[in-house]
């Protein structure tokens, strides 16, 4: 029994071919990414070989960093801008195909969580530009190591300068966020984390006190160097009273004593406050909801007014809205004085909320004697 016979036929001519493969002739299309050969360089444009089916062009314009070690007979992927324009050729590029892997490179660093090495080529008040490949992402201010956060004594009119200190530097990070359409990558230095640094913070405990010496003043707090690696006093963990300006009371090079309130990775932070009893607690005895105090006015904001009622109490004076049915309260001014009526005391939470006096208001009781 013979055979069946294939009813395929095997082109033999162009023709049979393209009848055959039809569009499919071409395989490749706008926005593909393919191995090309190199067939000729100059310093205007590159011509390649596109699977042995057609004849490419890179315009300089679309050079890649590579561009000009390549020579005749190399093989390199290319971006493909047009299939084929009017006069038969394939507009290629390699910049685009370069950074066509660089972002399927960060989407999977980006996955994995993996540490890259970026350029600093920039900087701006915000932040640092960093360059990876021949794409450029951002780094804030606030996603940088402590190693490298700008240390300007609360002068934000440096930090650029102190921030342009690292143009030139390669620094490493990992991914906070990326937009392929807007070509938009933040980075984040602090991300990376130091092994080596959390070791050492390790060895500090919750409660532990210990001595360090200040290395940096910012404004919302001190660094000090407190041995094998450096912590953080928040501005509110410094004082028991309220603090605005820490230059007046600290300086680079003084040394401090503070409590160990947490570890965190890499960060340790550290009280001077809870070192000190404080004030409030004992003060607030002296004082009754519904009765009349004097308070001069410290700080007005948008919410209400911060009123000083002693050296050590603050109260708050709120002037928002009021509620259907309440009057508004009158206006008050920074550095006056005026009669307060307490309203209520939540010593859990450090507050006093306080309301302009009214004539039947409680004059406040004297204030207790210290036995």
């Amino acid at each position: 029994m013979s055979s069946p016979t294939s009813t395929t036929k095997t082109p033999t001519t162009m023709a049979e071919l393209v009848e055959l493969l039809g569009d499919k002739l071409i395989p490749f299309t706008d926005g593909d990414v393919i191995d090309v050969i190199i067939l000729s360089t100059s310093k205007d444009s590159i011509m390649v070989d596109v699977a042995g089916l057609a004849t490419g062009i890179i315009p300089e314009k679309e050079f890649s960093a590579e561009a000009t070690r390549l020579k005749a007979g190399d093989k390199v992927r290319a971006y493909v801008m047009t299939a084929e324009n009017d006069k038969g050729y394939a507009i290629l590029s390699l910049k685009r195909a370069e950074k066509e892997k660089l972002w399927n490179m960060l989407e999977a660093r980006n996955t994995t969580g993996e540490i890259i090495a970026v350029k600093i080529v920039q900087a701006n008040k915000g932040g640092l530009v960093a360059e990876y490949g021949n794409m450029q992402g951002f780094i804030p201010v606030s996603q940088l190591s402590a190693k490298h956060y700008p240390r300007v004594n609360g002068d934000r009119a440096k930090i650029k300068e102190k921030l342009e200190e690292l143009i030139g530097q390669s620094i490493e990070v990992k991914i906070m966020s990326y937009d392929r359409g807007s070509n938009k990558i933040v980075f984040s230095e602090k991300a990376v984390g130091d092994a080596d640094q959390e070791e050492k913070a390790k060895q500090f405990t919750i409660g532990q006190h210990v001595k360090g010496k200040v290395t940096g003043i910012v404004d919302f707090g001190l660094f000090v160097d407190i041995g094998e690696m450096e912590a953080l006093v928040h501005i509110s963990q410094v004082s028991w009273q309220r603090v605005t300006n820490l230059k007046e009371n600290f300086q680079v090079g003084q040394e401090i004593e503070a409590e160990v309130v947490n570890v965190e990775g890499s960060r340790v932070s550290l009280s001077i406050k809870k070192l000190q009893a404080d004030p409030w607690q004992s003060e607030v005895k002296n004082f009754e909801a519904g009765t009349l105090v004097k308070g001069e006015i410290v700080t007005v904001t948008p919410y209400g007014a911060f009123v000083k009622l002693s050296e050590n109490m603050v109260g708050l004076f709120r002037t928002t809205a009021p509620a259907e049915g309440e009057e508004a309260q009158a206006p008050v001014v920074e550095g006056k004085t005026y009669d307060f009526e307490i309203v209520s005391i939540e010593p859990e939470l450090r507050k006093i909320s306080l309301k302009l006096a009214e004539s039947k208001a409680k004059p406040q009781k004297n204030a207790k004697s210290k036995k």
